[in-house]
């Protein structure tokens, strides 16, 4: 052998040498990429499990407060868990899963379940897949190339009926005489409430100084939300003991009888959990929201004045109870602003334990408010007529006496 095919043997050898390291490289980078792809789907997987049992476990509890029925909380349970997916799949949770009970407070403070216990307050769910459940195992993208075919996650949620306290924190800004049309000083006309006394003046003037048209302004048809809010929270029990705090901006009337308008108001205080009736306390909050539809309506958007005396009162009020659920439904048909940033109010709220769900009225998306909601664990509505601002309202109404605890 010539010194060029001495050369050409062992060039060929180093090539052969290469090619099998790429092959293991190649085929090793093909395991770990199959690993690594099935360690995040498991990942997705397991997170879909946990939202699907929570929310399960919260409609049964919605359910047994509801209907005070164990039954009913079990199939609630069960059809909600089947609305919503795992892997792709609608999640199959059997009956004898969704286990009912009651929750009380140890002596550290912690939620314990008991099983069984009267009267009930708590639905729990043992969600399972594989074996001996009705939801089969997840089968995994790559079971050739690691060896296991399957995996089956489980979780475990738990959700009770908790003592609720509630402020109804309202806009009473110059705009909630507006009509329902979405126009800025827009007015329904006419108007039987409109106070003649004003009537020579220049627009908008006759109108912004009147009180709201009574059943087409929008403080009219936020009544009409408050209302059905108060009959669907009555049907729990016990019922949430309920405030009411008003708000728009510090403004004085330009015209007689120059009225001074404070930036927010308590305009019904937290009812003492002694003696509470829902009865006296639904009767008087309607009570105030009609006496305040026979006022005028003025100010800007100060919406953090109002935030932060909810959150007072829920929190520092004279009846206010440490361990209650403390809720603040915010309502408002503009953009804030006079006052602090809304965000500030809402990190405040949270630092309180207070959850704010908020509620926009014919009015755009709002990243500042939905921010508020976010930061304290509340709910976003953007509502655009009457019907959508109901729905908002029972559906918060329904969604009180829930708190997740497990």
């Amino acid at each position: 052998m010539n010194i060029a095919q001495l050369f050409r043997a062992r060039s060929q050898e180093r090539r052969g040498a290469a090619l099998i390291l790429i092959v293991i490289m190649l085929v090793a980078f093909v395991v770990l990429a199959a690993i690594t792809i099935d360690f995040a789907y498991v990942q997705l997987v397991r997170t879909e499990m946990r939202a699907v049992t929570d929310a399960a476990a919260k409609a049964g509890a919605e359910a047994l407060a509801r209907t005070e029925s164990i039954d009913q909380a079990r199939a609630a349970a069960v059809a909600y868990a089947a609305a919503n997916t795992v892997a792709g799949d609608s999640y199959l949770l059997q009956t004898s899963d969704v286990k009912v009970g009651r929750l009380n407070l140890d002596g550290e403070d912690n939620w314990e379940f008991t099983e069984n216990a009267s009267p009930p307050n708590a639905v729990q769910i043992d969600a399972r897949t594989g074996g001996a459940a009705l939801h089969p195992a997840i089968p995994l993208m790559f079971a050739g190339v690691h060896g296991r075919p399957t995996f089956a996650p489980a979780y475990t949620a738990t959700a009770g009926q908790q003592e609720v306290e509630v402020c109804l924190c309202l806009d009473r800004s110059g705009s909630m005489l507006f009509d329902m049309s979405g126009t800025e000083y827009a007015y329904p006309l006419p108007n039987p409430n409109q106070l003649m006394i004003y009537a020579g003046l220049s627009f908008p003037w006759p109108y912004h100084l009147s009180p709201p048209h009574p059943t087409a302004s929008r403080w009219a048809v936020l009544a009409g939300a408050i209302d059905l809010f108060l009959e669907e929270a009555g049907n729990f029990n016990p019922p949430p003991r309920t405030a009411l705090v008003t708000w728009s901006s510090t403004y004085q009337m330009p015209y007689w009888p120059y009225t001074q308008y404070q930036a927010s108001t308590t305009d019904h205080p937290l009812p003492d959990p002694v003696g509470h009736t829902w009865s006296a306390n639904s009767t008087a909050l309607q009570n105030d929201v009609s006496a305040l539809g026979g006022v005028s309506m003025m100010g800007a958007t100060n919406l953090s004045a109002g935030l932060d005396r909810a959150v007072s009162v829920l929190t520092t009020g004279p009846n206010s109870k440490a361990f209650a659920n403390k809720i603040v439904i915010l309502l408002t048909d503009g953009q804030w602003n006079d006052g602090r940033d809304p965000v500030a109010a809402a990190i405040d709220a949270r630092n309180a334990g207070v959850t704010v769900h908020c509620v926009l009225m014919l009015t755009a998306d709002q990243p500042d408010i939905q921010q508020v909601a976010t930061i304290t664990g509340g709910r976003y509505y953007l509502t655009q007529n009457e019907a959508e601002l109901r729905a908002a309202f029972q559906e918060l109404a329904r969604s009180l006496p829930v708190v997740l605890t497990q």
